[in-house]
């Protein structure tokens, strides 16, 4: 049975067992649960947990079916961060469909007629989702057929994980309405992207199949490398992608004022009248169409584009040259190059 099967059936199991016993407390609670399976199921890639077998195998794992309970549970934190990140940046599409929060907005309107309470209650059951979430991620690993000291080792990686993008995810907030230096924008991207997405997975895979200080070291770098890429890809997909790359609006991210590169290079470039016209748009919730396709005009006129996108490919060789000294097997090796592919293939 392929990888892939024996991953989704596990994700499907967690949330079959999960609505079973939801059933037994309340419909409510059923309900909730089903929300979320439909969801999970809408979309994503599983990039993180299949990176998670890719280098469990890469580094000479032999007992794959122990594996892919650990691999899941990077679905799930995956899946519980983005719940909890559409509730930072009131967002409420994912996927190309209303997102927990969004559901439960259309779900409460029945019953609520203030349109900022209805956002206060679904903001608070997706929340509590986001939190189940999490809470399966450690119980997968836990329930896991590896020995003890193993699921140490996966929930080292996966409180590790939670813990910088807890960071990443705090300055990336902050990022929107304090004083910024220059590298902020990339350091949000190193702890909010490349830990819990690339970093963790990997060595999670890899620590569990034996590798070695030195090439751990060389796959933390390629992953934080690789990591910080995906998400400036995943930037300009914010503002100059389309909704069904994406999955959610790409006027968002200037709506909600965030900080990325692209913003941080073309607020250095801009010039006074040009940086007025910018920061009155930016970050401002009533902003017109036409306001927000004058701030795309800004950042192409800037060069904040063009640089970001050099900046991408910058990572993407330190990435390779970090791969380059795990000296992996060829058709692993070939493996690995050909996700770096992915990930740029992303860009708009």
């Amino acid at each position: 049975m392929s990888q892939n099967i024996l991953l989704d059936q596990t994700i499907n199991s967690f949330f079959e067992r999960s609505i079973e016993y939801a059933t037994r407390l309340d419909p409510s609670y059923r309900q909730l649960w089903e929300v979320l399976y439909g969801l999970i199921r809408s979309g994503g890639k599983r990039l993180r947990p299949k990176m998670t077998l890719m280098a469990y195998d890469a580094f000479g794992g032999t007992e794959t079916n122990k594996i892919v309970p650990i691999a899941a549970a990077q679905e799930l934190l995956h899946f519980s961060l983005l719940i909890h990140d559409d509730v930072i940046d009131r967002d409420y599409v994912r996927y190309g469909v209303s997102n927990i929060a969004g559901r439960y907005k259309i779900a409460y309107s029945q019953y609520i007629t203030l349109a900022e309470d209805q956002t206060h209650y679904a903001h608070s059951a997706a929340i509590l989702a986001g939190d189940l979430m999490l809470s399966g991620a450690h119980q997968l690993i836990a329930s896991s057929e590896l020995n003890d000291q193993q699921k140490m080792v996966a929930q080292r990686y996966l409180s590790t994980s939670v813990f910088e993008v807890a960071c990443g995810e705090l300055l990336d907030t902050e990022l929107s309405f304090t004083p910024y230096t220059s590298g902020d924008a990339l350091k949000v991207a190193k702890y909010k992207t490349a830990s819990y997405s690339f970093v963790s997975p990997l060595l999670t895979g890899a620590s569990l199949a034996g590798i070695d200080h030195h090439k751990a070291e060389a796959l933390r770098s390629f992953g934080e490398s690789l990591g910080i890429a995906y998400q400036l890809v995943d930037d300009l997909l914010g503002v100059f992608g389309s909704e069904s790359e994406i999955g959610k609006s790409t006027s968002s991210d200037i709506i909600e004022g965030k900080r990325t590169y692209m913003v941080e290079f073309a607020l250095t470039s801009l010039t006074e009248n040009e940086k007025s016209v910018f920061m009155h748009a930016f970050g401002n919730s009533n902003v017109t169409a036409l306001e927000v396709e004058n701030i795309r005009q800004l950042l192409e006129k800037s060069g904040a584009r063009s640089a970001t996108e050099q900046k991408i490919d910058e990572y993407v060789k330190s990435a390779l040259d970090s791969l380059a000294q795990l000296e992996l097997e060829q058709h692993h090796y070939d493996k690995f190059a050909s996700f770096v592919n992915k990930v740029i293939e992303r860009s708009s």
